[in-house]
């Protein structure tokens, strides 16, 4: 949000409610994600990004986007 690249209709503070009651789950942040994020190559240059990445490569999960860097990880499962 702070970049501009983020813009909602709601407040922050009702987004998790939202996904919540969209059976949406909140991935939390895990020492295994961390591990998985030191052994990324460096490709994607958002931190965000290559967090994003190594926790479905980590949980296993197919990862929904549409920004081309994500297909230069071949260990991500791919969606869209």
């Amino acid at each position: 949000m702070g970049l501009g690249k983020l813009k909602l209709d709601i407040k922050l503070e009702e987004l998790k409610s939202e996904i919540l009651k969209n059976n949406f789950e909140i991935l939390p942040l895990d020492f295994e994600h961390i591990i998985e994020l030191s052994s990324l190559e460096y490709i994607h240059k958002d931190p965000f990004d290559r967090i994003i990445i190594s926790q479905a490569i980590s949980e296993k999960y197919t990862l929904i986007s549409k920004d081309l860097n994500f297909r230069l990880y071949t260990k991500v499962k791919l969606l869209w």
